[in-house]
């Protein structure tokens, strides 16, 4: 069951019977509620916006895993539009207001993003695995990756068409609201219980599953020594996989405690409705729904910044977020690490410096080996 079902659930509740409950009553805890949400839609707004944006400006930006980071992004755009104002907003009305046409888009929407979110993030999971795993194999072409988006778009919209379709406008009394109206009982937990696997359950486990095994894998690189090592190598093989380990953990840890709340609240509600008479029922959802839409503001930084090609695109277009008072350019270093023995000492070069400071700081030197960034990002590019 998508959030957009467990909405409409939750506003037509508080239109049937307009009541004065802890959510609908207290002040502060719509204040606090509302400053969730306005954060959560211009954080996620602006990241996802600007991921799109330094994708769309470099070409060279434009691989696999972008192309895929960036419908992730444009995803989490159209459910930051569709699915965070209008919650809080039909819920303190306790009316839908938005008119018809609305009335059937903005749950068929937030549907359709929920499954291209997820859908996304497992394609991204799948990529690194084959890439991690099978180095050898050729690497997705840019017409494959296009066609996997495409198809998870038509996917997610054929998946989603029956919110679509059993929402009706309709009104009681004065008062008009936007309510499901499914065939039969039946029918609608069978299909909220499908919607449930495919959108949590089945993505979480293929995205656990692919970065465990990518985990174990970089873990049994970082082991392999195939040629003497000095000590700093070695030490900066060990952080480089304890980085690495806790990024993937924290994509597989964030992706679960972001949508289980919500994804239980939902199944309780569908096979337990007295559930929605409980005073504290409102606030239970509102939480789990803060917590699923925040999803929008964790995948940037997760999926973009912590690239090192993103990084630096990040940082021509908001030099302000430099380091220092200088911007880093396209000129600068980038992913590499260079090791050389300067009179008997050995020095790794900083990856700050420009090309030509490089050389006159390590003139005389000799090099001993060039080392890329070994990171899960670096690896995938």
């Amino acid at each position: 069951m998508s959030s957009s079902q467990a909405l409409n659930h939750s506003q037509n509740a508080s239109v049937l019977e307009p009541a004065n409950d802890f959510i609908t009553s207290n002040l502060a805890v719509r204040v606090v509620i509302i400053t969730f949400y306005v954060s959560i839609f211009l954080l996620g707004l602006f990241g996802n916006a600007l991921v799109c944006f330094v994708v769309a400006r470099n070409r060279q930006m434009q691989t696999v895993t972008n192309l895929f980071i960036t419908n992730l992004a444009l995803s989490d755009i159209l459910l930051c539009a569709l699915g965070v104002p209008f919650t809080p907003s039909y819920t303190f009305l306790e009316r839908w207001v938005f008119g018809d046409s609305l009335c059937h888009l903005v749950p068929y929407a937030q549907g359709v993003s929920i499954y291209i979110s997820t859908l996304t993030l497992t394609g991204i999971a799948v990529d690194r695995f084959l890439v991690i795993l099978y180095p050898f194999r050729p690497r997705m072409k840019i017409g494959v990756c296009l066609s996997i988006i495409v198809t998870i778009w038509i996917v997610a919209l054929l998946l989603t068409l029956p919110y679509g379709l059993y929402m009706q406008f309709q009104s009681a009394g004065k008062i008009r609201y936007c309510e499901e109206n499914w065939p039969d009982e039946q029918f609608r937990r069978t299909f909220s219980l499908l919607t449930s696997v495919l959108q949590f359950v089945v993505p979480f486990i293929v995205i656990a599953f692919c970065y465990i095994c990518v985990s174990i894998r970089l873990n049994d690189r970082a082991k392999m020594k195939p040629g003497s090592k000095t000590s700093r190598r070695e030490e900066a093989d060990r952080e480089r996989k304890k980085r690495t380990n806790r990024m993937l953990i924290a994509m597989v840890a964030i992706f679960g405690v972001s949508w289980l709340p919500l994804n239980i609240v939902n199944m309780v509600e569908d096979f337990y409705q007295p559930a929605q008479d409980w005073s504290y029922y409102k606030v239970l959802f509102f939480m789990a729904h803060c917590l699923a839409m925040s999803s929008t503001c964790y995948n940037p930084f997760l999926y973009a910044w912590l690239n090192e090609n993103f990084r630096k695109e990040f940082k021509q277009v908001l030099p302000c977020f430099s380091r220092g008072s200088e911007c880093d350019g396209p000129a600068r270093l980038g992913g590499r690490s260079e090791l050389r023995t300067c009179n008997g000492n050995e020095q790794t070069v900083q990856e700050s410096l420009l090309p030509s400071q490089m050389a006159k700081q390590y003139s005389g030197c000799e090099m001993i080996s060039l080392e890329p960034t070994t990171n899960i990002t670096k690896d995938l590019d």
